[in-house]
Formats: structure tokens, C-alpha cells, sequence
């Protein structure tokens, strides 16, 4: 089981994540949402989750093979519980 890790703002702005995966992601995220208005999570090197105020989510995705990023809303084959 993996324990998902929330970025603070200051991780955001630095684009402080543990993958280049990760960092592809959240530089998308920035360039296409608001970003201050979401919570988000590194799920894994692959995969960022992101929250809205609403309790609603998407998760990203950096397809390594394309060098695109995808959003779903579910991750399958896979059982993630928030850490602390």
C-alpha cells in the first residue's frame, strides 16, 4: 500500500517532487489550472492526485512513451491510503 505525500505551496511554486515524471505533471498543472485553488499529492513516480474544494478528484498521469500527460478518475490495480 502506498501513502500519497501533499505538496505545500512552496513545494508547488519550487516544483519540489520526487520524479521527472512528477515534475512534468505539476509544470502542466500550473500551465492549465489555477493551481492555488487544488490540493495536490504525489501518488507515485508516475501518477500526481489533485483535490478540488469540493472534495473532487482527478488523478495525472505522465505517459513516459508518449511524453504527454492524461488525467482519469480512478487508479486501478492499485490500493492508495492518504498518509499523514
Amino acid at each position: 500500500m502506498m501513502y500519497l505525500r501533499e505538496l505545500s505551496y512552496e513545494d508547488v511554486l519550487k516544483s519540489k517532487v520526487d520524479t521527472i515524471s512528477q515534475f512534468y505533471i505539476l509544470d502542466y498543472l500550473k500551465e492549465n489550472l489555477n493551481i492555488n485553488e487544488f490540493k495536490i499529492y504525489l501518488v507515485d513516480r508516475d501518477n500526481i492526485k489533485v483535490l478540488d474544494k469540493n472534495n473532487e478528484y482527478l488523478y495525472f498521469h505522465y505517459d513516459n512513451k508518449n511524453k504527454k500527460v492524461a488525467y482519469r478518475e480512478e487508479l486501478k490495480e492499485k490500493e492508495y491510503e492518504m498518509g499523514l
